[in-house]
């Protein structure tokens, strides 16, 4: 998060220092950021989804394989 703050606060700077000629290169480039960000966040919400769900997966795996050994053990 960090650099994409220095990025934004670069490209505004630039458009500060350098007027109105620059203005829509720097609002290209912050779209650039906040599309990248988005993208970014995206992903990660993904990444993070699929973690879950496996490990809930693996949570019924272990609940249904310790199940299994009680039954086991009661019936023996």
């Amino acid at each position: 998060m960090d650099e994409k703050m220095a990025a934004l606060i670069g490209a505004a700077a630039a458009v500060t220092v350098a007027g109105r000629g620059l203005r829509p290169v720097a609002k290209l480039a912050m779209k650039g950021v906040v599309a990248a960000s988005e993208a970014t966040s995206d992903a990660r919400r993904g990444i993070v989804e699929l973690y879950d769900e496996v490990k809930a997966e693996q949570r019924g795996q272990t609940d249904a394989s310790s199940l299994g050994a009680a039954e086991a053990d009661a019936a023996g």
